[in-house]
């Protein structure tokens, strides 16, 4: 297949280099300092916990142009990234797929909404990390594979041939809301704790608070009608007892899986962080929701 991903970070760099070496011909759409260094070493990317390294030359555009023809497009940028990526996916009528790998909390253009959904398609990513001179350190999160819309099974196929594990959803936009809870209340005890993932871990009583906030905003969810989250989640959050819950929590965030699932990203992505906090304000009513209001205090004092 020929493949673009549109957006060079860490996660379109990952889908990227395993998409190249199982066959596909690739294409990515960089710009800036980014670009130059896929131009100069090709796309990089190193397991950083078991520190195997693979690369990939690849074909690097600036722009995705109108007349660009692919059958697959993996749309990789930043939440604050996509109105304008997707003004340029929408006008490259030779793209025969995409699947949009952003969490945006539903709220997305009115261009969006209307696209055939055949044509289309939601996802997110199963893997976490960033990049570190001109390098994609990345980890697999076994606990949240990569997952995707139910209605594709065969863009599923193509990425669990590349060595992804693939989860299908039936209920995409409902998974992308309960996910932007979690993220942006871990997100929000992050930056009180000064994106210092161990001083989170070790203060019990600010995992809690992020616990109380992902549960309030759950069950305004819920009020909603808005689609339960995944099981493996639900558990942990919401069956279980709050103080095995904070236990949890605590442990992974001190834990180096910790730094690479939550940390590096939002260190480095705070407006995004802020962004998709706006979404879920658009989405819920925030009143009666003080934990959850409190964290996104933080986020909004962080990204200035």
């Amino acid at each position: 297949m020929r493949i673009v991903i549109f957006g060079a970070g860490m996660q379109g760099t990952l889908y990227g280099v395993r998409l190249a070496q199982a066959g596909h011909e690739l294409m990515m759409i960089a710009r800036g300092r980014r670009a130059e260094e896929l131009r100069r070493n090709g796309a990089v990317i190193e397991n950083a916990f078991s520190g195997k390294r693979a690369a990939s030359r690849v074909t690097v555009a600036n722009t995705l142009y109108p007349g660009m023809s692919a059958d697959l497009c993996l749309v990789t940028v930043r939440r604050e990234q996509l109105a304008a990526a997707w003004e340029e996916v929408s006008e490259a009528r030779g793209i025969a797929r995409v699947l949009v790998m952003v969490n945006h909390a539903g709220s997305v253009s009115p261009k969006f909404d209307n696209r055939d959904r055949r044509w289309s398609v939601l996802g997110f990513p199963g893997a976490a990390g960033g990049v570190e001179n001109g390098v994609d350190r990345y980890v697999d999160i076994p606990e949240q594979p990569t997952v995707v819309d139910a209605s594709a099974p065969d863009v599923a196929s193509v990425l669990r041939q590349a060595g992804f594990k693939v989860a299908l959803v039936a209920d995409m936009p409902s998974w992308l809301c309960r996910h932007a809870v979690f993220i942006t209340a871990i997100g929000g005890a992050l930056c009180e704790s000064g994106l210092d993932v161990a001083r989170l871990g070790g203060d019990s009583e600010r995992v809690r608070t992020f616990v109380q906030a992902v549960r309030e905003g759950w069950v305004a969810m819920d009020r909603l009608r808005v689609g339960r989250p995944a099981l493996a989640l639900r558990t942990i959050f919401q069956l279980i007892p709050l103080p095995l819950s904070v236990a949890y929590w605590s442990r992974l965030l001190r834990s180096p899986r910790g730094e690479y699932y939550f940390a590096r990203h939002t260190r480095h992505a705070v407006s995004e962080l802020a962004m998709i906090a706006a979404d879920v304000r658009k989405l819920l009513p925030m009143e009666g929701l003080p934990a959850l209001s409190r964290l996104y205090a933080a986020i909004d004092a962080a990204a200035g």
